[in-house]
């Protein structure tokens, strides 16, 4: 928040606006300004000062005043009735600025600002506030303000921390940290530069990085809901399932209605081989279920073959998401296992001409022909998987039984020959039986069968 020049005794701002006019897109944080260093050359010692030796004092007096209240518009007259008069005075134009700011004057506040710095290129309190007016619209300008104010004021956080946020809005993100860096270094106990710099690293994929600022910033603020939740999704994306799982709870404490950390926890806690709990976590969050949580809850089902609750889940599921050609895939496996084989090849079909480089979706498709006992489109196809991927063992002995049903005798015997040549016996009942096919089909082809490999 942008404040007044003025200090209490305790060094707290004592002026602050009644509404904030930058919208912070980045960190939900109070901003706040450090009050200048020294005095402007043409600023009078103080407002009592000038009452005896100053004639136009009062209307400074009239303005503070009115600034203090959050009259901010009756702070203007006072101040450009003196401005016109003494248009030198760096404090003038600066408290200006600032009953600017509070009318949502940013045009004319960015200009009195840049008077102020212009006639007293040492009041860090106008670069500070200038850079705050900017921040909304241009971000790097306001990181060039927020420097010019941490390089007078080498000792405060603050500069540097906003410097940082300007970074971070204009998408430099290492820059923005190399800044909050800074400003925990000189502010080592601030909960907000401890908890803005975990986040950012966590968007900068250093994790572990993340998982310390975090940590610290638990330790100044324990009841912190959003520095525990920092901590679990840093955890969670270092594959600390446990450890994740454990903080999540932490923060489901603190914040039980967050159905998104409820799909985190959910998350972990499959990782941990540990479904049933998974289950309970997705349970927690609520209803109406989201595609995310749906999609999860369906894949649960897959892994305990609980078939029909599974189908029932994808179907949800698709609904909510019918775009999503993975859970649809999904749905055909499923359709598979519950013997629905029509309804397989219908979805697994439509999958494959949306995606015709999907490997599973094709796989699927052929073995739905394949129990559907529809071995010429089974064929057709294996046809195509062919030209994606090197037939397997097992994809040799189904077209073979195919062209066996199809009475297609000679590729029949080729392709059972290529099973037993690359199964290598592993499988012993398809093995016995492709060789007693061989047999077979050479002879009802007036073949001799020679011998056999064993």
């Amino acid at each position: 928040m942008i404040l007044n020049l003025r200090q209490s005794r305790n060094g707290k701002p004592v002026s602050f606006l009644a509404a904030m006019i930058l919208v912070w897109l980045v960190l939900p944080v109070t901003t706040s300004l450090a009050q200048p260093q020294g005095k402007s050359k043409s600023k009078p010692a103080t407002p009592a000062a000038q009452a005896k030796e100053d004639p136009l004092a009062p209307l400074l007096r009239r303005a503070t005043e009115a600034i203090d209240k959050l009259d901010f518009q009756a702070a203007l007259e006072p101040l450009q009735q003196y401005i016109a008069q003494r248009p030198d005075d760096a404090y003038a134009h600066f408290q200006l600025g600032y009953a600017f700011v509070g009318l949502k004057r940013l045009q004319d506040s960015k200009s009195e600002f840049s008077r102020a710095i212009a006639l007293d290129p040492k009041l860090a309190a106008a670069h500070l506030n200038l850079g705050l007016v900017q921040m909304a619209t241009d971000p790097e300008a306001a990181a060039d303000s927020f420097r010019r104010a941490a390089e007078l004021s080498p000792s405060e956080s603050r500069p540097r921390f906003l410097e940082g946020a300007s970074f971070e809005q204009s998408g430099k993100l290492a820059e923005a940290i190399e800044q909050y860096r800074a400003a925990a270094a000189l502010d080592s106990r601030n909960y907000e530069i401890l908890f803005t710099l975990g986040r950012a690293l966590l968007r900068h994929n250093d994790a572990a990085g993340a998982e310390k600022q975090f940590l610290e910033a638990i330790a100044v603020r324990g009841d912190s809901a959003p520095a525990r939740l920092g901590l679990a999704n840093s955890l969670l994306d270092q594959n600390q399932y446990q450890a994740a799982s454990d903080a999540f709870a932490e923060y489901l404490k603190l914040n039980p209605a967050d159905r998104a950390a409820h799909y985190e926890q959910a998350t972990a806690l499959l990782n941990l081989d540990r479904p049933d709990d998974a289950l309970a976590e997705l349970d927690r969050a609520g209803a109406p279920a989201s595609p995310e949580t749906l999609k999860m809850r369906a894949e649960i089902y897959m892994q305990q073959k609980k078939w029909k609750e599974a189908a029932e889940t994808l179907t949800q599921a698709l609904r909510a998401s019918p775009k999503d050609l993975e859970q649809a895939a999904w749905l055909g496996r499923v359709d598979i296992e519950l013997r629905d084989y029509p309804a397989a090849i219908a979805i697994l079909g439509q999958v494959y001409k949306q995606n015709p480089r999907s490997l599973d979706a094709l796989r699927d498709l052929a073995n739905a022909f394949f129990l559907h006992e529809d071995y010429a489109a089974a064929l057709g196809a294996m046809d195509q998987l062919s030209k994606l991927e090197p037939p397997r063992p097992g994809s040799w002995f189904v077209r073979a039984i195919c062209y066996d049903k199809l009475s297609r005798k000679a590729e029949a015997i080729d392709a059972y020959r290529k099973f037993v040549d690359q199964d290598n016996g592993e499988h012993d009942t398809q093995d016995f039986q492709a060789r007693h096919r061989i047999l077979a089909l050479q002879k009802e082809l007036g073949q001799n069968p020679g011998k056999q490999k064993k």
